[in-house]
């Protein structure tokens, strides 16, 4: 009876089967790191305990669990390296020390743990080893720097990190997805940006996704950068966002902050976003936004602009537009547009006029302002102007229920909540949650009638993070208008 080797199986159940031993391989490896209490002195009994410093990546995991499979066979080896280096993560090492006695190969930590007096001595090493063994090691093996598809770089924002990030990225040819620091924008040419965009050549692949993360850096590392020439790679012409689908932008900084003009040069091309994020981040405008929206227009699928401020509820001014511009118009009409989570300057009815849209989960709307708020006549009284925002903002939330139910009718789920005058408006239920004490003493204690307690807060849906007693309490819309035209709440 012939017998069948397991390399003659077809390459669909083969993969299964070394996949799953990948897996188990990995269950039952090493899933944490390990560190000691402090470093010995000299002349010192302190008796050293170890610790478990943090979770092991899942791409490291998976790369140790199939460690044993790549030293079988040849296709084995292929294997494995297609697929335990899909996903690379290249982190800064946090301090400058590590603990001699401590295996920096993961698997010899199984005789570390038998010890029951750990003892060791403070060592130095490299913060930047991981970014430098990654520069030699992909431009030594481009066969294996081409299996990449995802990279993660985090904690790197010198200049000579960035050109190492340049270089790693110029290894890998085939990626499609890039997690990069922010300085990048700042430093470098325009070819650099052209190979990280994967357009350099016929054989890369072009990129589809790109994630830039911002941060603030000590005084130390803002210094290094104050005599950096900002090289404004962006603006050449030849660096194309077209074939991007997902732009995500995070984080705050002081240092050479992303802004609108940023955002005007990727507009430029960007003319296939299926998703634009943009969280955390107060230096671009409303103005930036739009640019971006406009552009991709017609593909633009997810859309979140949340400039949060430090106290996270109240986020900056979003900033201003053109005259011309009316946002909820160009929203509304952006037809495969699904998921929205917006701060604009005002809003009206129209943003949620447009029986069209696709819109569907949870959908957010910050402003600051009703639409057509300069119409409102100067000589007219307080009270009066006060009314007419209030008939407007009850537009807004009526068309906001007739949109719910129209996409409810399509089988689609929408649930809108709109943050305005410091409060949190929720169709749906037709309530509003805000701090309403000083309408309260305004009223002499005759409002709200009835109110009950608010489970939201200044951070909203997370109420006040068990920092200090909730002031919040939920009325009826027509309580606050009530309030409103009593002059005791004011829009």
């Amino acid at each position: 009876m012939n017998k069948m080797h397991i390399n003659d199986f077809p390459d669909e159940i083969l993969s299964s089967i070394l996949d799953y031993a990948a897996q188990m391989n990995a269950e039952n490896g090493v899933k944490y790191t390990f560190g000691l209490t402090q470093a010995p002195l000299p002349i010192s009994r302190t008796p050293l305990t170890r610790y478990i410093r943090g979770p092991v990546q899942p791409e490291a995991q998976r790369w140790d669990g199939a460690s044993t499979i790549r030293g079988v066979c040849t296709r084995w080896h292929d294997w494995a390296i297609q697929n335990t280096i899909k996903t690379v993560s290249i982190r800064r090492w946090q301090g400058s020390e590590r603990w001699a006695e401590i295996p920096t190969r993961r698997s010899s930590y199984g005789a570390y743990e038998l010890m029951s007096k750990p003892k060791g001595s403070a060592v130095y090493r490299d913060p930047f080893g991981f970014l430098k063994s990654a520069v030699k090691f992909f431009a030594q093996y481009p066969d294996v720097a081409g299996e990449v598809r995802r990279m993660f770089f985090d904690g790197f924002h010198t200049v000579e990190t960035d050109r190492m990030t340049f270089d790693v990225l110029r290894s890998c040819r085939h990626l499609t997805s890039v997690s990069v620091p922010w300085t990048l924008l700042r430093h470098g040419s325009a070819q650099d940006w052209i190979h990280l965009l994967g357009i350099s050549s016929e054989d890369d692949v072009a990129l589809k996704s790109l994630e830039l993360r911002a941060t603030c850096l000590a005084n130390a590392q803002e210094k290094e950068w104050s005599h950096v020439e900002n090289t404004h790679p962006l603006a050449d012409p030849r660096v194309s966002f077209s074939h991007l689908k997902r732009l995500k932008i995070f984080g705050n900084t002081h240092l050479m902050p992303i802004d609108d003009e940023d955002m005007f040069n990727i507009a430029r091309s960007a003319t296939r976003l299926e998703e634009f994020h943009l969280t955390n981040l107060s230096t671009v405008t409303i103005a930036g936004v739009m640019a971006i929206v406009n552009s991709s227009a017609n593909t633009l699928r997810v859309l979140e602009h949340s400039p949060r401020s430090d106290d996270g509820f109240f986020h900056p001014h979003p900033g201003h537009l053109s005259p011309e511009t009316h946002v909820c118009e160009s929203l509304a009409s952006c037809p495969r547009l699904k998921d929205l989570s917006i701060s604009i300057p005002s809003m009206c009815a129209c943003l949620f006029s447009h029986e069209e849209v696709v819109w569907e989960g949870e959908c957010q709307v910050r402003a600051l302002e009703l639409c057509d708020g300069d119409n409102t006549s100067t000589n007219e009284s307080y009270r009066a102007q006060q009314a007419q925002k209030s008939c407007r903002l009850r537009d807004v939330l009526s068309s906001a229920r007739t949109l719910m139910q129209n996409q409810k009718r399509k089988r689609k789920e929408l649930d809108i909540e709109i943050f305005f005058a410091d409060c949190i408006f929720n169709p749906k239920e037709r309530i509003v949650h805000g701090d309403f004490s000083f309408a309260e003493i305004s009223s002499g204690g005759a409002w709200p009638m009835a109110w009950e307690p608010s489970a939201k807060g200044p951070y909203g849906s997370t109420g006040v993070y068990g920092k200090t007693e909730s002031s919040w309490i939920c009325v009826s819309e027509d309580e606050l208008v009530r309030a409103v035209e009593k002059n005791w709440f004011r829009l």
